[in-house]
């Protein structure tokens, strides 16, 4: 139920009319003025936090060469993973199949139920060894895969905090290039390990996926680094900082709104408002004396 902002009475379901039937006050102008400039107020914060938002956005990941080049870098993990690590071959008495271990190519293996049994053997301690080397290899392939994903992800937000985002992902690609050498190791040993069995159930042939998925990272690290150590310069709005520290001490309650002038921050921009409105207000106040002149003139003759 609806109630008068003046004397707080309650109002009918018919009561329709923008005066109260109580107090007879205006409810619908009723501290218009008190209630325009507080709104005003909250519209200059408001603008000001948006503003200086949409500059770190933009600083974050196109505020220079740097921003740019990590930009352009920031799919590069991820596509790596689509290069095969190797090739391995699955002997068996009804089945002979060949699959590159890629993203791909570990999609293709978990369809047709080749992922499963390569699982089930390397839980058999009697003759599992070569299925555990190979699983070795697929277990820090997908871990090389979620921490490209992490770069994507991690790279789109960097406008939330630019040097900290830096450094985390300066660690995530370094446990990245950390997984492509331990990528690298584990296919060796899987290839190498294939090679002395005299009747191989799986053979394996190198490729040169986990060395280009090692540069990505490589890359990365380095881009990120560089962004921390050097920063990314910000061109704010004139005021939107100060305007910006000024909502936080509202918010913390260190600062009242109804207290603060408005504008709340003076610009060049508001004083050339407030110098517009000036002279319109010395244009109106002129306007009555030149009528009465004229009245005085036409009245003389």
């Amino acid at each position: 139920m609806a109630v008068c902002p003046r004397c707080q009475q309650k109002l009918g379901l018919f009561d329709w009319s923008q005066n109260c039937p109580h107090c007879g006050v205006n409810m619908r102008f009723y501290h218009f003025e008190e209630t325009f400039y507080r709104e005003a107020k909250m519209a200059e914060l408001s603008a000001a936090k948006v503003s200086i938002k949409i500059k770190r956005l933009k600083g974050a990941l196109i505020g220079g060469a740097l921003p740019v080049a990590r930009l352009a870098v920031l799919l590069l993990p991820l596509l790596s993973v689509l290069i095969p690590v190797l090739h391995f071959r699955l002997i068996l008495p009804f089945t002979d199949r060949t699959y590159a271990l890629n993203g791909i190519g570990l999609y293709n293996a978990f369809s047709d139920g080749t992922l499963s049994f390569v699982f089930s053997m390397a839980d058999d301690p009697a003759g599992g060894t070569v299925f555990r080397a190979l699983r070795n290899v697929l277990f820090a392939e997908v871990g090389a895969a979620v921490l490209g994903l992490l770069v994507f992800v991690l790279t789109i937000l960097c406008f939330l905090s630019i040097r900290k985002m830096s450094v985390l992902l300066c660690v995530v690609s370094a446990l990245g290039m950390a997984d492509s050498a331990a990528v690298l190791i584990t296919a060796l040993r899987f290839c190498a390990f294939t090679g002395t069995l005299s009747d191989p159930v799986l053979n394996g042939s190198m490729s040169f996926g986990a060395a280009v998925t090692f540069l990505t990272f490589a890359v990365v690290f380095v881009l990120n680094l560089l962004v921390a150590v050097k920063g990314v310069a910000i061109e704010y709005g004139e005021g939107d900082l100060e305007r910006a520290e000024i909502a936080k001490k509202i918010k913390s309650g260190e600062l009242r709104l109804e207290d603060l002038p408005q504008p709340i921050v003076e610009t060049s921009e508001t004083r050339a408002i407030e110098e517009e409105i000036r002279k319109q207000r010395e244009k109106l106040e002129k306007k009555p004396d030149n009528s009465e002149d004229a009245d005085r003139k036409e009245s003389t003759v």
